[in-house]
């Protein structure tokens, strides 16, 4: 092998480790964006503003490759967009009640919940991976939701259902690739995201103050950067390495968590996140799905039968 091509090798390698650790620290300050936007305005208004700016970063990419939003599926898309819009406000509500790394890393059990849903739901085997992945993520929920902690409380289960209602959007999503065009399928859920949390509007708006749209803008550029930053890792290396760095982002939660309201996890809480983490990691491992994505960015699709994923998005 030629020098040229080790260094080219050595170049796409440290590539996609650099776009992979910028998605993760993106998802982390969108995160925080969230906690500050929600300090002074509904939680309705930044759920919509979230979903808006998703559909805005998509119209470029709809006109450039003329896609077409025909589908045979309406309900699917339906019931797609309802469990992201739910997982949404169940997030941005743990967010802003629970330590940051805490709400990130419940809504990160997403993975779990997509591999039980593909074995109820989809008819996948029941694999030895996917029987660990739930005992570990099991011991960890329950060592994070003793009695004693912050999680054992309306906050954390919403942080926990954010991760429920995740798996089972992109449970459907994966439903829907088999018919539907993949563009399509992220433009449906901007597009009726946008349509539906815009209602709670009409009783709820607070016109943003400027600082409130400095968050605003905060959570959508970061959420944008991280889905771009996101494609081009997985156009660089297979989702099997990439998913693992996604709870990266939980390192970033953590230290911006210290340095902007003091947030610590104690031990055992640390345990229970070392667990859930290792669970998402061995799913992610077994088969090729998307890294954790905060219920609110678009959803990469990725072709199961790939070694490459599908980064039409």
């Amino acid at each position: 092998m030629s020098q040229h091509t080790l260094t080219s090798a050595s170049n796409s390698n440290a590539a996609w480790v650099g776009f992979a650790l910028v998605s993760a620290l993106s998802f982390a300050g969108m995160a925080v964006g969230v906690r500050l936007a929600s300090q002074s305005l509904p939680l309705s208004e930044v759920v919509f503003f979230r979903n808006f700016i998703a559909l805005l970063v998509l119209l470029p990419l709809v006109m450039r490759n003329h896609t077409s939003l025909k589908t045979n599926h309406f309900p699917l898309h339906v019931l797609r967009a309802g469990g992201g819009i739910l997982a949404t406000y169940c997030y941005f509500y743990a967010l802003d009640n629970l330590h940051v790394a805490d709400a990130l890393l419940l809504n990160y059990t997403s993975p779990i919940f997509i591999a039980l849903f593909a074995v109820v739901w989809l008819k996948e085997n029941w694999t030895l991976h996917r029987r660990v992945a739930l005992g570990l993520s099991l011991l960890g929920l329950a060592l994070l939701f003793r009695p004693s902690s912050d999680l054992f409380s309306v906050a954390g289960l919403s942080g926990l259902c954010s991760g429920a209602l995740a798996g089972m959007a992109l449970t459907t999503v994966k439903r829907l690739t088999s018919t539907d065009d993949p563009i399509s399928i992220v433009v449906w859920f901007a597009l009726i995201s946008s349509i539906v949390t815009a209602v709670p509007m009409f009783w709820f708006f607070e016109w943003p103050q400027p600082m409130a749209w400095l968050w605003l803008l905060l959570v959508g550029c970061c959420g944008s950067l991280g889905q771009l930053s996101l494609t081009w890792a997985y156009q660089r290396a297979p989702v099997t390495q990439v998913s693992p760095l996604g709870y990266s982002s939980l390192i970033f939660a953590g230290f911006f968590g210290y340095i902007l309201w003091d947030e610590l996890t104690d031990l055992v809480g640390f345990i229970g996140i070392v667990c859930i983490s290792i669970a998402g990691i061995v799913v992610a491992r077994e088969r090729s799905i998307p890294a954790p994505q905060p219920p609110s960015t678009v959803p990469i699709i990725c072709a199961e039968s790939d070694s490459q994923p599908n980064t039409k998005t």
